[in-house]
C-alpha cells in the first residue's frame, strides 16, 4: 500500500515538473504551431527561407526561358546570401522607386507595360512570406521589362506563319546583376533595347510624331466618277491637286494651263501615291485609287510601333558581313562593315505564298542548279505528272519531279542556299520582265534576284572565284555546288519603314498585312494565323501505260 502511494506521489511530482518546464519554455509550444518557424529563427532567416522556396514553387512557367528565370533567380539570391535588394526596413529602396518610374516610362520606347506589377511599401509590411513575395515581384518586373525590351512583347509565330524570327533574350542573372550594380538606372534599362540604328531612328520618329502640335487638316475627298486617264481634263482634277498638294506650274505669275488639266507633275504624284498604297502605279484614277485616297493617311504611330516590335525580333548582331533582304522593299543588300557593297532588285512571294522572315546562314552557291519541284506545286499545278523536259520518279509511293539545268530552268543559272525548314533561297530566274514592276510579289516564296551572277561574284570573291571563272562554269551547263568556307549570315526581314541618314522616312507596301496583324496583337486583339497551304491531292504512284510499239509483227499479228 505504501509503495502504491509513493508511486502516485512520484507521478504527480513529475507532471508538475513538466508543466512548470513548459510554462517557462513556452516558445517550445509555439514552435509546434504553424507559425512556429518565425519564433524559432529570426525574421531575416525566415525571409531567406521563403525567398528561395517561393522561387521554386510560385514560378511555374514551362518555357525554356521560364526555367532559366527560376535557375538564375535562385543563383542570384544565393550569391547574395539570400538577402533582399529592393527593400530595407520594410520600405522600398530609392533604387526600387527609380526602377519602377523608368519601367512605367516604357511607352517612350514603344512598349506596353501597363500589366507589369510592382510591390508597394504597404505590401512589404507583414510576414516573411509576404516580404518574399514583394521582393520577387520586383525582380520579376525588372526581368519582364528586359525580356520585352530585348525580345519583344509578342511571339512572332503566333502572329503569322510567315513570321519565323527567333527573338533573343538577355540572361536573367545578367539583367539582375546589371540593375543591382547600376549607377545610372535609366541608361542601364535603355541598354536592354535593340542596338540597331534603325530602331533608335524609329524611336526619334515616334517622339516627333507624339510631340507634334497643331490640328490635323481634314483630307480632300475625291467624289465617285468616270475613270480619269493621264492628260485628261476633268473637274475632279482640281480636287486631286489639293489632295496631293500639287499646284499648276506658272510662268511670269500666270498658270501655264487650267487647274483641271491632268499634267505630268500630277501624274507622277498619283503614281507615287499608288505605289505607296499597294496599287499598280498606272496614273489612272479609278474606283480603287479614289477609295484609297478617301481613307486618309495611315496611322503612322501604330506603324512605327509595329516596326519597332519587329526590330526586337531580329538577331542582336547582323554580322560584319551579311546578306539582308527587306521583303516589302523588294531589295537584297550585301553589307560589309555597316556599308552596303551591293544592292539589287528582287521578286518575293505572292500573298498566298508569303516569303517568311527569319535569319540563317548561307552555306552553298549552286551554279546550273536543278529545280526540285515542291510537293504543293507537283499536286496543285502539275497534277502529279512531270511536264515535258522535267524528270520524274516515284520513291516509296511518293512522286518527285525536278527540272534539269538549262536556259529554261525556273531557278536560272545560280541559286544561293541557306538550308531552312521553309525551303526558301535566293536564285536566278529566266523571267526578267517582272523586275520592272514596282510591286514585285510573284514567286512561290523564294527570292528571285535580277542579276544573280553579280551577286555570285560578290559572294564568291572570298572563295577565289572572279566573274570570268563563274561565267566559264555557268557556260559549261554542269551542275556545280560551291561550299562556302566562310558562311554568310542571311537575314530575311519585314520592315515597312526605313529612316534615311537625313531623317527622311521611306514607306513600303505592307504586302502581307503584317503591320495590321502586329498592331492588332499589340492592342490585345490578335487576328489569328492564316490557314496552312493545302495540297489538292495526296501523293500517289502515277502508273503510265506502256506505249505500243508499231513494228511489223504488231501491225499484222496483234
Amino acid at each position: 500500500m505504501g509503495k502504491a502511494v509513493f508511486m502516485t506521489k512520484a507521478i504527480i511530482l513529475i507532471k508538475a515538473s513538466l508543466i512548470a518546464s513548459l510554462v517557462i519554455n513556452s516558445s517550445l509550444l509555439k514552435a509546434a504551431e504553424p507559425e512556429g518557424p518565425d519564433m524559432l529563427i529570426t525574421l531575416e532567416d525566415a525571409l531567406e527561407h521563403h525567398l528561395i522556396l517561393k522561387i521554386k514553387t510560385s514560378l511555374k512557367g514551362k518555357t525554356a526561358y521560364d526555367k532559366q528565370i527560376r535557375k538564375d533567380l535562385t543563383k542570384f539570391y544565393q550569391n547574395r546570401d539570400r538577402k533582399p535588394i529592393w527593400f530595407e526596413n520594410d520600405k522600398l529602396t530609392k533604387q526600387a522607386h527609380l526602377i519602377i518610374k523608368e519601367i512605367k516610362n516604357g511607352a517612350e520606347y514603344g512598349m506596353n507595360v501597363s500589366d507589369i506589377k510592382f510591390p508597394s511599401d504597404t505590401s512589404i509590411e507583414g510576414t516573411s512570406e509576404q516580404k518574399a513575395n514583394a521582393e520577387l515581384m520586383m525582380s520579376r518586373a525588372v526581368l519582364e521589362y528586359a525580356r520585352r525590351a530585348k525580345g519583344g512583347q509578342l511571339i512572332p509565330q503566333q502572329i503569322s506563319r510567315a513570321l519565323d524570327n527567333k527573338p533573343e533574350y538577355l540572361e536573367p542573372i545578367t539583367v539582375l546583376n546589371a540593375v543591382s550594380n547600376s549607377s545610372d538606372l535609366k541608361e542601364t534599362l535603355k541598354g536592354f533595347h535593340p542596338k540597331h540604328e534603325q530602331f533608335w531612328a524609329l524611336k526619334e520618329q515616334l517622339d516627333l510624331l507624339r510631340n507634334a502640335t497643331g490640328s490635323v487638316k481634314p483630307i480632300v475627298k475625291i467624289p465617285a466618277g468616270r475613270v480619269i486617264r493621264p492628260f485628261d481634263r476633268h473637274p475632279h482634277i482640281a480636287l486631286l491637286r489639293k489632295r496631293l498638294n500639287v499646284i499648276v506650274p506658272t510662268k511670269n505669275g500666270k498658270a501655264l494651263y487650267p487647274e483641271d488639266s491632268y499634267d505630268s507633275d500630277l501624274i507622277k504624284a498619283v503614281k507615287k501615291f499608288q505605289a505607296a498604297n499597294n496599287i499598280r502605279a498606272t496614273g489612272i484614277i479609278n474606283k480603287t485609287t479614289r477609295a484609297r485616297m478617301n481613307k486618309g493617311k495611315p496611322n503612322r504611330e501604330a506603324q512605327i510601333l509595329a516596326n519597332m516590335e519587329r526590330w526586337r525580333w531580329v538577331p542582336t548582331e547582323f554580322g560584319n558581313y551579311h546578306v539582308r533582304v527587306n521583303i516589302p522593299e523588294y531589295l537584297v543588300r550585301v553589307v560589309k562593315n555597316e556599308k552596303i557593297i551591293h544592292q539589287e532588285r528582287v521578286v518575293t512571294g505572292k500573298i498566298k505564298h508569303a516569303t517568311p522572315s527569319f535569319s540563317d546562314v548561307m552555306e552553298t552557291v549552286v551554279l546550273n542548279p536543278y529545280w526540285n519541284v515542291p510537293q504543293s506545286i507537283i499536286w496543285n499545278e502539275m497534277n502529279g505528272v512531270a511536264p515535258k523536259g522535267y524528270e520524274g520518279r516515284v520513291v516509296n509511293g511518293r512522286v518527285f519531279i525536278r527540272q534539269p539545268p538549262g536556259p529554261r530552268n525556273a531557278l536560272g543559272r545560280v541559286k544561293f542556299l541557306f538550308p531552312n525548314k521553309h525551303s526558301v533561297y535566293l536564285h536566278d530566274t529566266p523571267s526578267k520582265s517582272l523586275f520592272k514592276r514596282t510591286r514585285r510579289a510573284f514567286s512561290h516564296g523564294c527570292i528571285r534576284v535580277r542579276d544573280p551572277l553579280k551577286l555570285a561574284e560578290v559572294i564568291l570573291a572570298s572563295e577565289g572565284f572572279n566573274r570570268k571563272a563563274i561565267n566559264a562554269r555557268v557556260a559549261a551547263r554542269r551542275n556545280l555546288h560551291i561550299p562556302l568556307k566562310t558562311k554568310v549570315p542571311v537575314h530575311l526581314t519585314y520592315f515597312t519603314m526605313w529612316v534615311n541618314d537625313d531623317g527622311k522616312v521611306n514607306y513600303f507596301n505592307d504586302i502581307y498585312r503584317h503591320d495590321r496583324k502586329v498592331i492588332a496583337a499589340l492592342n490585345g486583339r490578335p487576328l489569328g494565323l492564316e490557314p496552312r497551304q493545302r495540297i489538292n491531292k495526296r501523293p500517289k504512284v502515277v502508273k503510265k501505260k506502256p506505249k505500243k510499239t508499231n513494228n511489223f509483227y504488231t501491225l499484222f499479228f496483234n
